[in-house]
C-alpha cells in the first residue's frame, strides 16, 4: 500500500478548504453566540447550551440526510450527465423537505419534555423560546442543504463557503444588536440570539437560489432542471441514502448531545462547561469535515468512473492530511488548557472543570479523524447501510452506557462523561475503515 498520494492532495485541499472555511464561519458564529450569551447571563448560556446540542442533533438529520444525493450527484457529474442531476436535484428539495417535517415535529416533542428532563428549573423558560425559534428556521435549513450538497457535488465548493460567511457576518451582527440591545433594538438576551440565527438561516437560503438561478455559470443547470420532472423514485432512492447517513451521524453526536442531560444532574456549571468544551471540539472537528467532504466528493467522483484505485487513494490522501492536521491543532489546544475558558466566561469553576476535560479530548482525536475521514468515503461511494448497525454499536451501545457509568455511578462527573468518548469514536474508527477496505477490494493494492 502506497503513503503517498501527490496527485490527490492538491485537490482535496482545493475542495477542502472553502468547507472547511465554511465550517470555520460557523463555528466562529457558534463561539461568537456562546460569548455573547454567556457575557449576558451564565444562566443564559447554560439554557442556550442545553438546546443547541439537542437541537444540533435536528440540524445533523437534516443534514445527514441531504449527503445522500451527494454519491449520485458526483458520480452523474463526473459522466456529464445534467438531465440526471437535475432530476435528482429536483427530487432531493422535496425529499429534504419532507424529511425535515418529520424532524420538526420530534423537536415541538422536546419542546413539552423539557420540564421532565432533570435540569435546573430556573432554565427552562428560558430554554422554551430559544428552542421553538430554533424550530421554526428547519425548512431554510432543509432547502439550503439541497443546493449545498449539489454545488458541493460539482467541484464547487468556494459557493457554500460564501453564502454560509455572508449568513455567519449577519448573525452575529444580529446577536450584537438583539442581545445587548444597541441601536435602538430591545435587549432580548437569549431570545434576541435565537431572532438572529433564524435571521441568518432565511438570508442563506435566499443567497442560495439566487446564485443558483442568477449565476451565469449554473445557466445550463437551470435550462436542463426546467426540462425534467421531480420523480418518486429518486425521492425513494435519496431516502434509502439518505437516512442511514442521518442516522449515523445523529448517533454520533447523540454520544455528545444526549450526556447533557447526565450533565444537567451535576449543576449549571458542568452544563456551561461542557457547552464551552463542545465549541473548542467543534473548532478542532470543522478542520476534519472540510477535508473529509472533499474526500467525500472526490470518492463520488472516482466511483461514477468506476476507479477504485482513485477512491482508495483519495481516502487515505484525505486521512494522512487529517492526521496532519490534528496534530497541530491539538498541540495548540492543550498547551492553551488552562487559559482558554477564560474567553468565554470569567467564572472560575467552568475554568476549572474545561482543564479537566482537556485530556479526555485529546484521547479521542485519533478515532474522531479516522472514523470521519472513512465514513465520508463510505459515503460517497453510497455503501451507508451498514453506517447504521456500526454507529448505534459504537456510540448507543458503547459511548453513551459509558458516559452514564463513569460520571454517574462512579461519580466521577464531567470527567467521566468525557472519557467515554474516546471508546465510541475509536470503536466507529474501526469499523468503518474495515468496511471501507472490503467494498473498495483493498487487496492486491
Amino acid at each position: 500500500m502506497r503513503l503517498y498520494y501527490p496527485n490527490e492532495y492538491g485537490t482535496l485541499i482545493r475542495l477542502g478548504v472553502p468547507v472547511l472555511i465554511g465550517h470555520a464561519g460557523m463555528t466562529l458564529q457558534n463561539l461568537a453566540d456562546n460569548v455573547m450569551v454567556g457575557q449576558h447571563s451564565t444562566e443564559e448560556l447554560a439554557a442556550a447550551g442545553f438546546i443547541n446540542n439537542l437541537f444540533v442533533l435536528g440540524i445533523l438529520l437534516t443534514l445527514g440526510f441531504s449527503i445522500g444525493a451527494v454519491s449520485q450527484i458526483g458520480a452523474l457529474y463526473a459522466q456529464d450527465n445534467k438531465p440526471r442531476m437535475m432530476e435528482i436535484l429536483k427530487s432531493s428539495l422535496v425529499a429534504d423537505v419532507l424529511q425535515g417535517l418529520l424532524v420538526g415535529v420530534a423537536l415541538v416533542g422536546l419542546y413539552f419534555l423539557l420540564p421532565h428532563m432533570g435540569q435546573p428549573d430556573e432554565l427552562i423558560p428560558l430554554m422554551r423560546p430559544y428552542l421553538i425559534i430554533q424550530i421554526l428556521s428547519l425548512p431554510f435549513i432543509c432547502v439550503s442543504n439541497a443546493f449545498r450538497q449539489f454545488t458541493d457535488s460539482i467541484n464547487d465548493t468556494v459557493v457554500a463557503m460564501s453564502i454560509m460567511l455572508v449568513g455567519n457576518v449577519w448573525n452575529i451582527i444580529g446577536n450584537w444588536l438583539l442581545i445587548f440591545g444597541h441601536m435602538g433594538c430591545p435587549e432580548m438576551g437569549i431570545e434576541g440570539a435565537a431572532w438572529a440565527t433564524w435571521s441568518s438561516r432565511l438570508v442563506i437560503l435566499l443567497l442560495s437560489l439566487a446564485v443558483f438561478y442568477l449565476r451565469p455559470k449554473y445557466k445550463v443547470y437551470v435550462r436542463e432542471m426546467r426540462k425534467v420532472r421531480m420523480a418518486w423514485r429518486d425521492v425513494r432512492l435519496l431516502n434509502m441514502l439518505g437516512w442511514p447517513i442521518a442516522v449515523q451521524m445523529g448517533m454520533e453526536v447523540a454520544s455528545f448531545t444526549v450526556v447533557v442531560i447526565f450533565l444537567g444532574w451535576f449543576g449549571t456549571h458542568t452544563l456551561a462547561a461542557h457547552q464551552v468544551m463542545i465549541s473548542i471540539t467543534n473548532l478542532i472537528f470543522m478542520f476534519y469535515m472540510g477535508i473529509s467532504t472533499a474526500v467525500s466528493i472526490r470518492v463520488s467522483n472516482h466511483n461514477g468512473l468506476h476507479n477504485l484505485r482513485g477512491v482508495r487513494q483519495a481516502a487515505f490522501a484525505g486521512w494522512e492530511i487529517i492526521l496532519c492536521m490534528g496534530v497541530v491543532l491539538n498541540t495548540i489546544v492543550f498547551l492553551l488548557r488552562h487559559d482558554i475558558a477564560g474567553a468565554f466566561t470569567d467564572n472560575e469553576e467552568v475554568s476549572a472543570i474545561v482543564a479537566t476535560l482537556m485530556w479526555p479530548l485529546m484521547l479521542y482525536q485519533l478515532g474522531d479523524g479516522c472514523q470521519v475521514t472513512f465514513a465520508n468515503a463510505l459515503r460517497g461511494m453510497g455503501d451507508v447501510r451498514c453506517l447504521v448497525p456500526y454507529s448505534f454499536l459504537a456510540y448507543v451501545v458503547i459511548s453513551l452506557p459509558l458516559s452514564y457509568f463513569m460520571g454517574v455511578v462512579l461519580e466521577w462527573k464531567a470527567f467521566g462523561v468525557w472519557m467515554a468518548f474516546p471508546f465510541g469514536l475509536s470503536t466507529a474508527a474501526i469499523l468503518y475503515l474495515r468496511r471501507f477496505l472490503k467494498v473498495s477490494d483493498f487487496r492486491g493494492y
